[in-house]
């Protein structure tokens, strides 16, 4: 209780002086970085060979992007050197909290500050694991700080001060607001789950929250308005703000005992001697300087234009699509882009993409396809996906999907070729459906790329639990992107392995909010359609053959592999009954090259002996 009383007496203190605030977070940031480096010497078992923080594994990564800083982080790659290192940290952290005054300890603790600044980044790159929020916190406070004395006037100690208190506020209602788009959270379910876990859990407190769930609801919900209320302290008055860090502190000293995280008390400490500066009357009045967050609101309403600008751009360049799509209006009202290579061959293949995916993820194939130069193929981007418009107020449901594709079907084949559909995921549940919706003999063959089953959802809990999954990932996403951020979003891995053309088209999709929409509706009408206590029956149609091809990924889960069987048994044209398997994944089916090459030989094998039966 004590050591609570004084820091709470140092945050009142800061309030008023800038030396005693920035003094007051540099050092609790210290004490952050020295009990890292203790508990990094006492657990000396996490850097040997094999180990999490093995460096011949770690620095795999950033020789790749850093192949200099990974060459001089090798001089710290034995026990000798790592202990140095730690000790050195702990030795700075200490002249940090050494309580002398002047020009000559300032100039002490500005070195110091900034050799815990760049020893933290370094331990950054060297101990990716085990690490914490806290270790953050504590860089942030440690190159604020530095910078700040650097400055040599009130002014650079009122802008580090500035800063920290906007990093500190921004973590707490960026947290809350991240939280409040992850189901378990809004449901009251996650903290319960945490305390289950081995690494943060806490079997007396998960007993508890079991026996009286409304206990934590209640606790979840308080929690949320906390954190995501917390930005407040700005307007609200030096009272408000106390409460908060008040608030604060003991939500970190409870997950300390709680869950372990002990360096979060000190860490996130650190910033509140920073946020009562910032939001005290007193310290207004006293010459305080606001340059920084008028600047940081200045640069973020630029960016925010920018980034509306650019978003903007982005929504025509996808509306217009690439030059060499075609457009087709169906019955409902929707227009469908689609492009593809017809010469006049035999069969016809149409390629149907998976949810939240557009025609490009299928480059490979079609680039395979129009170099075997022996069928005709289609692919179109579906109902408001990429540049194809969906009929206006339409409620969508997965027949809409299958109507639109039985017109361009009965548009786009010339009288008396062969239509082979393929499908991948959901669209294999939408070529199912056309097949079956189209005139008899319409369709010679059916395609299944690691296909949806109707049943798989209500015949099984963990694929209706990996629906859920997806529904809250595609709802964070595509809160992002309409929110137009989607320009910060990293290239995604399956995009990148796509060929150049279709790789561009993609990623202009990815960051669209059109491409998410569309994924949403039609991930709705999967829920209603499919996730009910009687599916739809699959059922083996006369004249039409089938491939199925599945991922070993797939496979690898039982029910999964279950229903990949029945796909196959129903539609299969193989001795056994059994799916074609590759070594893939469910995406890295179309989006690999060998692998895509292989999937379009058994393509091609397949209609070739479909043609000649």
């Amino acid at each position: 209780m004590k050591v609570w009383k004084r820091v709470g007496t140092a945050t009142r203190r800061a309030a008023g002086s800038r030396e005693r605030a920035l003094r007051a977070s540099e050092s609790l940031a210290a004490v952050t970085a020295a009990l890292a480096s203790l508990e990094a010497l006492s657990t000396r078992r996490d850097t040997g060979a094999g180990e999490l923080n093995d460096w011949r594994v770690l620095r795999g990564g950033l020789a790749e992007d850093a192949p200099v800083v990974a060459r001089v982080l090798d001089a710290l790659d034995s026990d000798r050197a790592d202990k140095v290192f730690h000790a050195v940290r702990c030795a700075l952290g200490i002249a940090v909290l050494l309580p002398g005054r002047g020009r000559t300890w300032d100039g002490i603790r500005l070195g110091a500050d900034a050799g815990l600044s760049v020893l933290g980044m370094i331990n950054q790159a060297r101990s990716r694991y085990g690490g914490d929020g806290s270790d953050q916190a504590a860089l942030q406070v440690h190159t604020a700080a530095a910078l700040a004395r650097a400055g040599g006037g009130a002014k650079s100690v009122d802008a580090g001060l500035w800063y920290l208190s906007l990093q500190g506020v921004l973590s707490y209602g960026v947290s809350g607001w991240v939280k409040l788009a992850g189901r378990p959270w809004r449901e009251g379910v996650a903290v319960s789950g945490v305390m289950r876990t081995h690494t943060y859990g806490h079997e007396g407190v998960w007993k508890v929250l079991r026996r009286h769930p409304r206990l934590e609801k209640a606790a979840t919900a308080s929690m949320l308005v906390f954190e995501s209320s917390y930005p407040l302290v700005y307007v609200a008055g030096p009272v408000v703000s106390a409460g908060y860090s008040a608030v604060a502190m003991a939500f970190h000293a409870a997950n300390g005992v709680i869950m372990g995280l002990g360096r979060f008390v000190w860490g996130f400490a650190a910033f509140h001697p920073a946020i009562a500066y910032t939001t005290s009357g007193w310290s207004r009045g006293r010459d305080r300087s606001d340059t920084l967050p008028l600047v940081a609101g200045a640069v973020l309403a630029t960016a925010v234009t920018l980034t509306a600008v650019d978003a903007v751009r982005r929504r025509m360049r996808v509306l217009d699509g690439p030059a060499y799509l075609s457009r087709l209006t169906t019955r409902r009202g929707s227009v469908l882009s689609y492009g593809g290579k017809q010469r006049g061959h035999r069969t016809i293949v149409f390629l149907v993409n998976a949810l939240f995916a557009t025609q490009d993820h299928f480059g490979w194939i079609t680039g395979n396809l129009d170099r075997s130069e022996s069928v005709d193929f289609i692919t179109y981007d579906r109902a408001g996906y990429g540049a194809s418009r969906e009929a206006e107020g339409d409620a969508f449901r997965i027949g809409d999907a299958v109507a639109d594709l039985v017109d361009l079907v009965t548009a786009l084949a010339d009288p008396g070729q062969r239509v082979v559909l393929a499908g991948h995921s959901y669209g294999g549940e939408v070529i199912r459906r056309a097949a079956e919706a189209l005139p008899d003999g319409a369709v010679a063959g059916l395609v299944f790329l690691d296909a949806t089953h109707p049943a798989q959802f209500a015949q099984s809990a963990s694929q209706r639990e990996g629906l859920k999954l997806v529904r809250d990932a595609q709802r964070q996403m595509g809160t992002l992107v309409r929110a137009g951020l989607g320009v910060f979003l990293d290239h995604p891995a399956w995009a990148r392995r796509l060929p150049t053309p279709f790789r561009v088209n993609a990623e202009r999709n990815y960051r669209d909010g059109r491409m998410w929409r569309a994924g949403a509706r039609e991930l709705r009408a999967v829920e209603t359609e499919l996730d009910v206590a009687a599916p739809p029956e699959i059922r083996p149609l006369p004249g039409v053959e089938g491939l199925v091809i599945s991922a070993s990924r797939t496979m690898a889960d039982p029910d999964s592999a279950r229903f990949q069987a029945s796909l196959a048994s129903t539609f299969g044209t193989q001795s056994d009954g059994a799916p074609v398997v590759f070594d893939a994944t469910h995406d890295t089916l179309l989006t690999d090259a060998l692998i895509a090459g292989d999937v379009t030989d058994r393509i091609l094998e397949f209609v070739h002996r479909t043609e000649a039966a």
